[in-house]
């Protein structure tokens, strides 16, 4: 059994939250390279030093943090306090000067030269910090700090040397251009991943029109555990329904045209007799009043087999249109298959057949439509006296099985092939295939009986086996 592992939604969701992070390391990756690769081709165009002065202005709050409490009496003092932060940023080349309020160089650990006028210099990075808006030309870093020397205070300059990074990861990423290379990247690592089930969502697009031009056996490959899997699947089932429900039609349309062909042949036929009899008296042509007898009496059992054939297919066509209510009662079958052998036995007895009973000694109850199924029966008893093999035996039982009544008639019978006896059931059939003598029977009989049947939630079926058949009817108690 396929398990739905995650929604068609979800994995889009999802789909894009990757992309979208993905975009982010793919930009940031090739913008470093590209700018690595162009700053050793061209030194000073990729020149930023935002980040170093913002780190070193972060410095130099650390140390005037750490120098607000200590008094500079001595040089060890200086050393012990500042040389930790001359190792420890050692790539800004960071330097210290301590000057007393006479401009006396008490300290001095930087690269600069000892003669240099540091107020002009820190009043000229001042300007340059300030007002430039992009730290992209060099400026020496230059800052001061008051501290304690004795019992003056004195002025600790800090120097250092700004690092050019032409690579800020977060400064590179804002700007209406790097957003739209951004966008770029996600769209199409988003439309890559989900290449595969957009084709498959053009290839269900394709199967439906495939299937709406009346090619209902495609069939649309199912792929994936998702939504569109689901879509497939349901779109395959509803084209396998569409095309079984238009079989259907068309074999109710050949029924039905089969229908009116056999329902015209049969009535046409006595019905040719009967108004050829007719002519015959009115014309009064016939020999004797013996013989005008004889011709009304054929007459009128030509019209009584027309009324028997209307009959059964007025009862037929109710059956199967799903129009007739059944009227339910419970009665006891033992009584009911009696009362129809003790019915037919004079009728058998006249044409050399005999009814062998065989009825179980239980009462069984079913619940039934009277009128209908002992017409049922009836057809059942009519067809074994019909196609008896005279004389023989006609074998009426009633059994018990399975919480099921079963009714059993077997006779014996001639020029029926197995292969025929499926057949037995269809309207107007007949085993000897000949439809030149309607006065043997409609041919609806048993296809009655089984509707009535099937109506009652029964089942019936025929078995044929050493010259004998045998119908067998299932009824729920």
């Amino acid at each position: 059994m396929k398990v739905k592992i995650a929604g068609i939604q979800t994995k889009f969701v999802i789909t894009f939250i990757f992309s979208l992070i993905a975009s982010f390391f793919i930009y940031d990756i090739l913008y470093s390279t590209y700018i690595n690769f162009e700053s050793k081709k061209y030194p000073y165009r990729f020149q930023n030093y935002t980040y170093s002065l913002s780190k070193l202005s972060s410095i130099s709050s650390g140390v005037s943090l750490d120098t607000s409490n200590v008094n500079f009496n001595n040089k060890s003092k200086y050393k012990s306090v500042l040389s930790r932060y001359e190792t420890k940023y050692s790539k800004y080349k960071l330097g210290f000067i301590v000057t007393d309020p006479q401009n006396k160089i008490l300290y001095n650990s930087s690269k600069l030269p000892g003669n240099l006028n540091l107020e002009r210099t820190y009043s000229d990075f001042l300007k340059y910090f300030n007002h430039t808006t992009n730290l992209t030309k060099y400026h020496d870093y230059i800052y001061k700090i008051p501290i304690k020397t004795g019992n003056d205070t004195s002025i600790l300059w800090i120097t250092a040397s700004p690092v050019n990074i032409p690579h800020d990861s977060i400064g590179t990423l804002v700007g209406d251009k790097n957003i739209l290379i951004l966008i770029f990247i996600c769209m199409l690592l988003f439309f890559i991943i989900t290449h595969h089930r957009m084709k498959y969502i053009n290839e269900i697009c394709c199967g439906i029109k495939t299937i709406a031009n009346e090619n209902l056996n495609f069939k649309i490959r199912q792929k994936g555990h998702d939504e569109l899997s689901e879509i497939s699947k349901n779109i395959n089932f509803m084209a396998d329904k569409i095309n079984e429900k238009i079989e259907n039609e068309k074999k109710i349309e050949v029924s039905k045209n089969a229908l009116i062909t056999n329902v015209a042949h049969d009535i046409r036929s006595p019905l040719t007799s009967i108004i050829g009899f007719l002519q015959i008296i009115e014309s009064n042509e016939y020999e004797s009043k013996e013989e005008m007898q004889r011709f009304i009496n054929i007459s009128l059992k030509k019209a009584e087999t027309m009324k028997k054939l209307t009959d059964n297919l007025f009862m037929f066509t109710k059956l199967n249109g799903g129009d007739l209510k059944l009227h339910l009662s419970t009665v006891c079958l033992n009584e009911l298959i009696y009362q129809l052998i003790d019915e037919f036995s004079i009728t058998f007895e006249n044409s050399k057949l005999n009814i062998v009973d065989n009825i179980c000694a239980e009462n069984i109850m079913v619940t039934i439509d009277i009128n209908l199924f002992v017409r049922a029966l009836n057809n059942l008893m009519y067809n074994a006296l019909k196609y008896s093999t005279k004389p023989s035996d006609v074998n009426v039982s009633l059994t018990q099985c399975n919480k099921n009544a079963v009714i059993s008639i077997s006779n014996k019978c001639k020029n029926l092939n197995i292969e025929n006896v499926s057949m037995l059931f269809e309207k107007f059939y007949r085993a000897d295939k000949s439809r030149t003598n309607p006065d043997e029977g409609s041919g609806l009989g048993l296809s009655i009986t089984k509707s009535i049947i099937e109506r009652h939630n029964g089942k019936i079926w025929a078995n044929y086996d050493e010259s004998t058949i045998t119908f067998t009817i299932s009824l729920p108690d």
